[in-house]
């Protein structure tokens, strides 16, 4: 007969708030200072310890149960993802030991359940569904208003991020509604193209492509005569285009008011939250558009992901995922918050709020 068992070590020193940074949403976290001991006797060595690991919360719908259940699945033991069962078999060969630690994983699944229930009892689990239905509410709201337009999905590469002055676009991409390919131009920025990491151009690709107002007229018409101009990082794009045509003297006649943003969309809906330290606030973070692709299509991600065409693509068959998801949600119109009154005996700061207001 023995006496081990398998204990819950709990040796956090944080606020719980500091570790629903990386778990509030998509993301996983293996919490330090919270491990599975397995204790041969009291008073005896360790005969191996794991870290717990907390699995996304809203993958395991916010449930506790279902949180502990995938926890158990998964120890870090060394950076080794192994099931609790690997985890005693790897313990001792010692048969009594093994039968004695499988005995003890009710009591230390209800230990592990509490922490799991500290999580999904955080306030960041309603601002997390609150912005979910949001989300659907815009796309069912998206369904509707697109349905007949004319939508040209755009996708750029450049030499540098879109902020910086200096940056030239290289290739340029659009695709229709269908995925048709409308333009795939690479574009020579008349000089040699810097190593970049966010994308696969080389100075040898552009030699003999045209330079930009080569190229401009039909690329800049076809996205003004779209009722939607569709992108990844709307932003970014519009920059690259508007900066381009300022410094090379093209026209320019695009408005950013019939763009959308597949980005944002993708944020809204499955973005991980974060906690901004500085500024002591939530945010959700923008995934990027093969994390996006790959988690709400449940597929790999398609072609090269550094490619405009192929991105362009993506992005559109990424929209109409999320559209459908809109369509099929029974998600109703959020009410709009009642403005909590300030309520203050110093008359100057009641005055300000009052022109603040107005």
């Amino acid at each position: 007969m023995s006496n081990a068992q398998l204990i819950l070590l709990d040796k956090r020193n944080q606020p719980l708030k500091d570790y629903l940074v990386a778990v509030a949403a998509s993301d996983g976290l293996t919490i330090k200072g919270v491990e599975v001991m397995a204790s041969p006797a009291k008073g005896e060595k360790s005969l191996l310890n794991g870290g717990i690991i907390i699995p996304p919360l809203e993958q395991y719908d916010y449930n506790p149960k279902k949180l502990t259940e995938a926890s158990l699945k998964q120890i870090n033991v060394n950076d080794e993802i192994i099931s609790i069962e690997c985890f005693i078999d790897r313990c001792s060969n010692d048969e009594a030991v093994r039968k004695a630690l499988s005995k003890s994983i009710n009591k230390f699944s209800k230990q592990l359940l509490t922490i799991m229930q500290s999580f999904c009892d955080s306030e960041v689990i309603d601002l997390i569904k609150e912005r979910r239905n949001d989300a659907l509410f815009k796309l069912h709201n998206h369904a509707k208003d697109l349905k007949g337009k004319k939508i040209v999905c755009i996708d750029i590469e450049a030499t540098n991020i879109s902020t910086d002055p200096e940056a030239d676009i290289i290739q340029l991409s659009a695709c229709d509604q269908d995925g048709k390919e409308l333009f795939n131009q690479l574009i020579n920025p008349g000089y040699d193209i810097p190593e970049n990491d966010k994308h696969n151009i080389t100075t040898e690709m552009v030699q003999g492509q045209p330079l930009l107002a080569q190229a401009w007229d039909e690329i800049h018409d076809t996205l003004r005569d779209a009722d939607i101009v569709l992108a990844y990082s709307t932003e970014s794009d519009f920059m690259y285009l508007q900066k381009s045509a300022e410094k090379k003297m093209l026209r320019f006649e695009l408005d950013y008011n019939t763009w959308l943003d597949a980005a944002e969309m993708s944020r809204d809906l499955i973005g991980a939250m974060r906690w901004h330290s500085e500024k002591m606030y939530w945010f959700f973070k923008t995934p990027k558009l093969t994390a996006a692709y790959e988690h709400i299509l449940a597929k790999p991600f398609p072609g090269d992901a550094h490619d405009a065409l192929a991105d362009a693509v993506a992005t559109m068959e990424l929209l109409q995922a999320m559209l459908e998801k809109g369509k099929k949600s029974q998600v109703k119109q959020p009410k709009p918050k009642a403005k909590a009154e300030t309520i203050t005996n110093n008359p100057f700061a009641a005055a300000f709020a009052n022109a603040k207001k107005a």
